[in-house]
């Protein structure tokens, strides 16, 4: 695993094993061909111009997925997001004493023309409260010239979707973002969450 640090976003390549998140996108297609799965920007009646890039969300533990040689699935994206976080908080200590936890896998497909435009931070009123991070796993890589990064405004940076890279960020308004539109012909397929104050 290879870590890159700026702006108190971590970005890790290499994470998970060979193959995995091509298996990831290959059961999110088999399960979403059997009808599991939502299509967010009509469920919140948004409009395209906003909402165009959720496709198609699917929570993985409410579905029985296939293993991964032999392993199960949540299992082991679980061992490599506490690596990432092991080590976010080796960087970022005052995270160790804290009661932090991540339960939520929210795998997405974002088909082309389609993006999260509209800015936002991930920790909010509500429930949103508890959110202390927030991470990404990049599970297909698109050309350059298909855009689909996820930006963020105050740091001025993009971070151009690659397979298997992995990025944490703080749930906070400091690190406000985006979905950028997906150009071409190829989809974007991320899973996404939050580790929550316990």
């Amino acid at each position: 695993m290879n870590s890159n640090y700026k702006d108190f976003i971590a970005t890790y390549t290499g994470v998970f094993p060979t193959g995995y998140c091509q298996h990831l996108i290959n059961e999110f297609e088999r399960l979403t061909k059997n009808g599991a799965g939502y299509n967010r920007q009509k469920s919140e009646g948004a409009p395209k111009h906003s909402k165009n890039d959720l496709a198609l969300t699917l929570n993985v533990p409410a579905h029985i997925m296939d293993g991964f040689e032999g392993l199960n699935v949540t299992d082991v994206f679980f061992n490599g997001l506490q690596k990432c976080y092991d080590d976010y908080t080796e960087t970022f200590s005052i995270l160790k004493n804290a009661k932090i936890n991540a339960t939520c896998i929210k795998m997405q497909r974002t088909d082309p023309g389609g993006g999260y435009h509209v800015w936002h931070a991930e920790q909010n009123n509500g429930p949103q409260t508890d959110r202390v991070l927030v991470y990404s796993l990049y599970l297909n890589t698109l050309p350059a010239e298909s855009a689909g990064e996820t930006e963020f405004l105050y740091q001025q940076l993009r971070v151009p979707p690659l397979e298997n890279t992995t990025i944490l960020w703080p749930a906070a308004f400091t690190h406000t973002h985006r979905g950028n539109t997906v150009f071409g012909n190829i989809s974007k397929y991320i899973i996404t969450g939050w580790f929550y104050y316990e």
